[in-house]
């Protein structure tokens, strides 16, 4: 009887399998080729020769600005731009349960699982920002979400015995990668791409923009910013680093052809009972991280800011600039809540450089019409980072 009981759950793990991988080749194949959808594609205000695009990605918004000789060229380079990104997301949202990371979650204690060349890249450069953050970022952090998930829904904050034993199942050492699989030696075992995702779908659509045609561009996905060419001749990209509540200053950044992103501990956040706990939690203790109100990255592609913005969060202001100082083309704003509730700002050596404006924060949150601020406005979806577009 028992040998009967485990052929027939081998059977349906086997039959599980096999669905999820044909749906995910049905889906590569409806993906690759075509838009899911109408691509809305406009002149920017104010902006001639400049046309705009936006949607919903990755679970946030999505704009892409194209500098082009006309709508119909626009159209084709962000059209482009659009597919690259709906590619990394149907292959590594863990919100679509055909996609390769749920695959390797439901399969990967059981077995290799096979991936894509996409995956398999965001994969490694994961453990590489794990290894260089100490484990302040892990991609092999899914379970600890979990657990707080459930914690706010529940409202009770989780136990030290509860967060021990999460711990059992955490952590990008016990992940074993082959040339093209992914392996857990655990289980209970999983793995979230949200720390490193989006800013590789930010480096693709860039590179989908310029092979297009595209030379100057800006891609905009969840506050992941990467900013190609020059808006203007001779100008510099103008980022407003939107400020956290009880900052003093409003800083605006300009910037030349790079990659910029902000993690911060008010733009998400779970909230249980009358407390509220970051979204970032630290992988070594299991425990949402505190005081660091956010972390501002200037580096040459998207995936890296993503993954050090996180790191250098989880790290803290002293070992996050201190990393930061030993890596080339990498510059560190942190902004810290102090023990009196004020915000202390501390900057790598190189940060200064890109600090346009730094004004006392007297203005409301949201831009006014017409003010040329693009973006984010500190709401739960969104990223406290945005373009700023006034004329000079």
């Amino acid at each position: 009887m028992r040998l009967r009981k485990d052929i027939l759950v081998g059977a349906v793990m086997l039959a599980l399998a096999v669905a999820v991988v044909v749906t995910g080749l049905l889906l590569e194949r409806a993906g690759g080729g075509r838009l899911r959808r109408a691509l809305v594609v406009r002149e920017m205000p104010g902006r001639p020769g400049w046309y705009e695009t936006g949607m919903e990605v990755m679970d946030t918004d999505m704009r892409l600005e194209v500098a082009a000789p006309g709508v119909g060229p626009a159209r084709k380079m962000l059209a482009a731009a659009v597919r690259s990104v709906q590619e990394v997301e149907s292959r590594m949202s863990t919100f679509r349960p055909d996609s390769e990371i749920s695959r390797v979650n439901l399969l990967a204690a059981q077995q290799p699982v096979k991936v894509s060349e996409w995956t398999m890249a965001v994969m490694r450069k994961s453990v590489e920002g794990s290894r260089l953050t100490g484990g302040a970022f892990d991609v092999a952090y899914a379970p600890l979400r979990t657990l707080w998930r459930r914690a706010e829904r529940d409202g009770r904050v989780p136990s030290a015995d509860d967060i021990s034993k999460t711990l059992e199942s955490v952590g990008y050492t016990r992940l074993v990668l082959g040339q093209d699989t992914v392996r857990f030696t655990v289980p209970g075992m999983e793995v979230d791409l949200g720390g490193v995702a989006k800013g590789y779908a930010v480096d693709r659509a860039a590179d989908a923009l310029r092979q297009a045609g595209a030379r100057e561009a800006l891609v905009d996905i969840g506050g992941n910013l990467r900013l190609i060419g020059e808006p203007s001749p001779g100008e510099r990209w103008r980022v407003l680093v939107r400020p956290p509540p009880g900052a003093e200053e409003r800083i605006v950044l300009a910037l030349p052809a790079c990659s910029v992103a902000t993690s911060g501990d008010y733009a998400r956040y779970f909230k249980i009972g009358n407390q509220h706990f970051s979204h970032i939690i630290d992988p070594r203790t299991g425990r949402p991280i505190a005081n660091m109100s956010s972390v501002t990255i200037v580096a040459p592609e998207a995936v890296d800011t993503d993954v050090l913005s996180t790191g250098v969060s989880v790290m803290g202001a002293d070992a996050g600039l201190a990393l930061v100082e030993k890596l080339p083309g990498v510059d560190c704003m942190v902004m810290v809540r102090q023990p009196d509730g004020t915000i202390g700002k501390r900057m790598s050596s190189g940060f200064a450089r890109w600090v346009e404006s730094a004004t006392p924060e007297r203005e409301p949150q949201g831009a006014a019409p017409g003010s040329g601020l693009r973006g984010t406005d500190g709401a739960q979806r969104a990223a406290p980072a945005s373009v700023q577009r006034e004329a000079r």
